[in-house]
């Protein structure tokens, strides 16, 4: 009678019951760690190079305000180059149009009782409101019209007198940075002594020499 081998049955049978008391041990994936929670996050600290700031505002490079008519020139300004007296000055203002150019100017204004009135005005580049800065030749209506090229700290001008009485004159002396007119208004039958070119010159010049800072 032969005997059976039954062992690489029973090792069959076995192999299932390896197997599952392997699966009870845990996998290194699964293995928590030792600390039992999570690491905190770090947040990051800029270095000095990182640290943004605010870009400064460049200087701005608008053009100073020019002082007024009434700051620059005076009654006693006026009685030095005309010989007369004048009341204070009055502050105003006005606009002017020539040739299809218009600018505003700041005025002051003086009387001479029973005389004559003159009146200053001061305009700059921002002041046009047509047309660019420049040295407006005036219109030559029922007037005499030359240039005026010799006052000193101008580099244009020019000297318009009306070709009859009463005598009205307007003396524009243009620097690169600002225009100044003098205007002189007589009272009909008014007898004027000295040359009002040369009076109205060296108000001018007056001007442009203060705004200058000599």
């Amino acid at each position: 009678m032969r005997v059976r081998r039954a062992w690489p049955v029973a090792a069959l049978l076995l192999a299932p019951v390896l197997a599952g008391c392997g699966d009870d041990e845990p996998s290194a994936e699964q293995t928590p760690s030792e600390s039992g929670s999570p690491s905190p996050s770090v947040t990051p600290t800029p270095s000095p190079s990182e640290t943004s700031e605010a870009p400064s505002e460049p200087p701005s490079s608008a053009a100073p305000a020019l002082p007024t008519a009434c700051e620059l020139v005076t009654a006693d300004t006026l009685a030095k180059a005309l010989g007369v007296s004048f009341a204070a000055g009055e502050p105003g203002g006005g606009s002017t149009e020539e040739n299809g150019i218009a600018w505003k100017s700041d005025n002051c204004s003086f009387e001479a009782e029973d005389l004559m009135e003159v009146k200053v005005k001061i305009t700059g580049p921002d002041d046009f409101t047509t047309g660019t800065f420049s040295c407006p030749q005036p219109t030559e209506v029922a007037a005499i019209l030359e240039p005026a090229d010799d006052v000193a700290g101008a580099t244009e001008g020019w000297w318009k007198v009306s070709d009859s009485p009463p005598l009205e004159a307007t003396l524009r002396a243009c620097s690169p940075t600002v225009n100044v007119d003098v205007d002189f208004e007589y009272e009909d039958g008014v007898d004027y002594e000295g040359d009002p070119r040369q009076q109205a010159a060296q108000i001018a010049e007056f001007v442009l020499a203060a705004l200058a800072g000599d």
